[in-house]
């Protein structure tokens, strides 16, 4: 049998689209299916499966499309039980998502790449998706005549294929082709994954640009794409029973552990910061400094117990294997004052220093505040307040705190 190879878009059109940007309400995606003279119809990422030498397809033995997407899903569930949650919601939400229509011409979404088809047959676009918005209330436009051509294990193959473009189109990946997304279709299809290390599977989700790995409530970031449009691998260290031991934190992500509390859903960075691991918990947390800078979002937070509300923000932060804080360093770049145990500390900036100056908070294990340096040389004033007094010929100090809130003696402020 001849093949023809098609590219379905140049590089100068996908320049014309998007630079380097994910412009999904106006390009949107697409699935696509083969109909070939004489054959059924099957979707194009399990006709991949063969040509991309991934396996032989084993098909789900539920009954309907969306059930058979559902199970199709569950075959992540060893591997990575967070994104076969997210995929199975995607399914079961498919159906409400989408709107059937009759004798719909759609323009081909030039997202396909390189695409070998088999001579005597064409390739057809069964769906459009995109974000709703006020353009479209439907995130899926589905070609109500080839849909019903297609049996139901190929109309659940297109339910999935949507499932994970629908979160590569929400991620930092800026992926502008679906030949990845059509190879982990595919991938799942074979029933790879139940065999791969974590290790190994975690490899293969960074070389087809997904973003992130959900382990112990902690998004972890794979890689994200560069403003000058290339895909950079995050590091992650993982030991030989399969624990992640260090890697770096989705930006965009909400997380609680012990009384430090993130969120951020609008960052313009892909990663927050570095974290050390120990059994899926938070040892050390060192927020990236372009983060800091850029970040939409605010850095995270710590209400100090019996403070009346004072809130940290943290650079650097330690955890004991409880979960509990030990100690976050900070900066504030303005007068702050901390009210602790019934004694107030305060920050007296220098009028002539401009910049940032740099905090410290020490707990012990049950979040007592053992000690504290607000980036300054710390004094007992007339009213039995500490104050951290920063001019130039001074340097950072910290005061320790009692357990009854009481801090160290100290030297009168002059």
């Amino acid at each position: 049998m001849r093949f023809s190879q098609l590219v379905i878009t140049s590089l100068l059109s996908l320049i014309a689209v998007s630079a380097h940007a994910n412009n999904w309400y106006d390009r949107g995606n697409a699935g696509f299916a083969l109909f070939c003279a004489g054959k059924a119809p099957i979707v194009l990422d399990l006709y991949e499966v063969t040509t991309r030498d991934l396996g032989v397809v084993k098909y789900s033995k539920a009954d309907t499309a969306v059930d058979k997407a559902v199970d199709l899903a569950s075959r992540l569930e060893v591997v990575d039980p967070a994104r076969m949650r997210q995929y199975k919601e995607s399914a079961l939400d498919f159906m409400n998502s989408a709107q059937f229509v009759t004798d719909l011409g759609i323009r081909q979404t030039p997202d396909l790449g390189l695409v070998t088809v088999p001579q005597d047959c064409a390739l057809e676009q069964v769906i459009f998706q995109r974000n709703p918005s006020i353009l479209n209330k439907a995130r899926y436009v589905v070609n109500a005549n080839l849909w019903n051509q297609l049996d139901a294990d190929n109309q659940a193959a297109l339910i999935l294929h949507e499932a994970i473009y629908r979160e590569v189109i929400n991620s930092p990946a800026n992926e502008m082709f679906s030949e990845r997304v059509r190879i982990f279709n595919g991938v799942i299809h074979a029933q790879h994954v139940r065999s791969l290390l974590k290790r190994d599977y975690l490899k293969m989700l960074q070389e087809l640009h997904l973003t992130t790995y959900e382990e112990n409530g902690l998004k972890l970031s794979l890689g994200y794409t560069t403003p000058e449009g290339f895909w950079t691998n995050s590091e992650l260290f993982i030991d030989q029973l399969g624990r992640i031991l260090s890697a770096s934190l989705s930006a965009n992500q909400y997380f609680g552990h012990g009384g430090m509390e993130y969120a951020c859903v609008d960052s313009k960075v892909a990663e927050m910061g570095r974290v050390t691991l120990d059994e899926g918990n938070i040892r050390t947390l060192r927020v990236n400094a372009d983060f800091a800078r850029e970040g939409a979002c605010n850095l995270p937070m710590l209400i100090i117990p019996e403070s009346n509300g004072y809130a940290v923000f943290g650079n650097l932060w330690f955890f004991d294997r409880a979960k509990n804080v030990i100690r976050v360093d900070g900066t504030v770049n303005k007068k702050t004052e901390l009210n602790y145990k019934g004694v107030t500390y305060e920050l007296v900036p220098d009028l002539f220093k401009t910049g940032v100056y740099n905090t410290t908070f020490t707990f012990d294990k049950k979040m007592n505040l053992i000690e504290v340096g607000l980036g300054g040389t710390p004094c007992m004033n007339d009213d039995g307040n500490v104050q951290f007094i920063q001019n130039l010929a001074n340097g950072d100090g910290t005061v320790a705190i009692s357990a009854s809130g009481n801090p160290q003696e100290l030297p009168a402020c002059r």
